[in-house]
């Protein structure tokens, strides 16, 4: 972050008093509870590097479940290009880590936020990966192509927990964590508008809060989607809720 690594300072090349100041600066931020990530300005994610800063969600290790099931479904679709939708895309994590684990794939990576736009973008570029970026609210989007699968992680924490979070977390954009009042309010939304967008037999996997399967289930269901299931992440906790659209009968 100084821009000099520990190796090359020593008794004969100590830190200039500017590398001091500089610091003294990062210590102070951090000490306020400004997340190391957004300090570093990259974070890793599934392997790869990920820009990131105010205005952008830091990817999570939670979230990778997302991506390792959502390429599971994909190499056992049999299908060479399936049409792939990211919902509330954020730094683009999870579009690009499937389009670079399953090159085949067409991916369409979706964000509403003109902050985390230019993330997306420079990540997708960072990555060299060929991700469609569309800059527009799931509510009002419509994909031009059925769409064999979608994923999403959407804002999901209830309103009422957000001054309780974190202080590095409290720093991180409100739009990408604020899920109404009950944290189920995207769930809702992407159910209401994306059920018709997949194709038959075609499935949606979204990231999901502890102990948030059971409604978010119940809202799947209501929707007419079927084989609603929940998949854990590494601490054993249900972390993807996935659900498909019927097939449709020969």
């Amino acid at each position: 972050m100084t821009g000099t690594q520990p190796t090359s300072l020593h008794l004969d090349n100590p830190a200039t008093p500017e590398m001091e100041l500089e610091l003294v600066r990062l210590l102070s931020e951090r000490a306020q509870g400004r997340p190391l990530q957004y300090m570093l300005g990259e974070w890793e994610f599934y392997g790869l590097p990920f820009e990131v800063g105010p205005g952008v969600l830091i990817p999570r290790q939670d979230t990778e479940t997302l991506v390792d099931v959502a390429l599971d479904i994909l190499r056992d679709s049999g299908k060479n290009s399936p049409e792939v939708l990211d919902l509330c895309s954020g730094s683009g994590c999870v579009a690009i880590a499937i389009k670079h684990h399953f090159p085949g794939a067409k991916v369409t990576a979706l964000e509403a936020s003109d902050k985390a736009l230019p993330f997306l973008e420079k990540n997708i570029a960072l990555n060299g990966v060929d991700v469609a970026c569309v800059n527009s609210d799931l509510r009002e989007y419509r994909h031009p192509f059925p769409v064999d699968v979608i994923v999403s992680n959407p804002p999901y924490i209830p309103r009422g927990d957000l001054p309780g979070l974190q202080t590095e977390v409290a720093h991180e954009p409100i739009v990408a964590l604020d899920g109404g009042d009950d944290g189920l309010d995207f769930f809702r939304a992407i159910s209401r508008r994306y059920r018709n967008q997949l194709a038959p037999g075609g499935i949606l996997l979204m990231e999901i809060g502890i102990g948030q399967q059971e409604s978010a289930a119940e809202i799947l269901a209501s929707f007419g989607f079927v084989g609603i299931s929940g998949h854990k992440d590494l601490n054993g906790i249900v972390r993807v809720i996935q659900a498909q659209v019927e097939e449709q009968k020969k």
